[in-house]
């Protein structure tokens, strides 16, 4: 059928059969939209309760502080792309049962929400980096960890332009589905791998740089293993 076929009459073809054979309509997108939703809210509480703590303590605050509230604010788009523009454009249903103009805008707030997550991977590594900042201040230790937000700048904004511009013309992105438009794109898979990569290899190294400065702190071993798995989930 594919081969003779195009992706809409596919679409259409398996639509048709799917309800003349009464098959069971699927339909998870409520689901998705809670975790959302619920995963946001956690967020946002629990910056608001590090925020207040600090407030109440009049604890100074600092430059980790306010890049956690900025990578929070950053993320507010996404969840609500994902409770209305996603959700109500096709996420957790068959794409069969979809309208073509359906599909489209499921991929134009997907190709929105690509953007804004590199930016947040970044953010959220830059938030830990300015807080290692404030606790080790040894100078070695402070040029390893100012060359790394070097780093995680590019990395954000390098894959936040190459997920911007990574088909010509843009909007193929979010057309291209069909078959019926003309451009070219770069690989998406390889673009995933390749951010998940040196996004994994950043995080180990920013574990690294903590649980090396602890090693050599005089502290007995249960109070290192303490702070070490801190460490661990805070990175994690």
């Amino acid at each position: 059928m594919a081969s003779n076929c195009t992706v809409r009459e596919t679409l259409v073809a398996l639509n048709v059969t799917a309800t003349a054979c009464d098959a069971p309509v699927r339909d998870r997108s409520r689901e998705f939209a809670n975790i959302s939703n619920i995963l946001g809210v956690i967020s946002a509480l629990f910056v608001v309760q590090r925020f207040a703590y600090k407030l109440w303590a009049k604890v100074e605050l600092g430059l980790d502080d306010w890049v956690t509230l900025l990578a929070l604010v950053s993320g507010v788009p996404n969840t609500v792309l994902n409770a209305t523009g996603i959700v109500q454009n096709g996420m957790g249903r068959d794409v069969w049962t979809l309208q073509p103009s359906t599909i489209t805008n499921f991929n134009y707030y997907f190709f929105i929400q690509e953007i804004i997550y590199f930016l947040e991977v970044a953010m959220l590594k830059l938030s830990l980096l300015f807080f290692y900042a404030r606790i080790f201040t040894s100078r070695t230790v402070q040029r390893m960890l100012w060359t790394t937000v070097g780093v995680c700048v590019v990395f954000g904004i390098t894959f936040a332009l190459v997920s911007v511009f990574q088909c010509a013309p843009v909007h193929y992105f979010w057309t291209m589905w069909d078959g019926e438009h003309h451009g070219k794109c770069l690989d998406i898979n390889a673009i995933a791998w390749s951010n998940a990569s040196i996004s994994i290899a950043l995080d180990i190294w920013m574990l690294a740089v903590p649980l090396w400065q602890l090693g050599i702190l005089n502290l007995d071993w249960r109070k290192k293993a303490g702070v070490g798995v801190m460490f661990c989930v805070g990175t994690l």
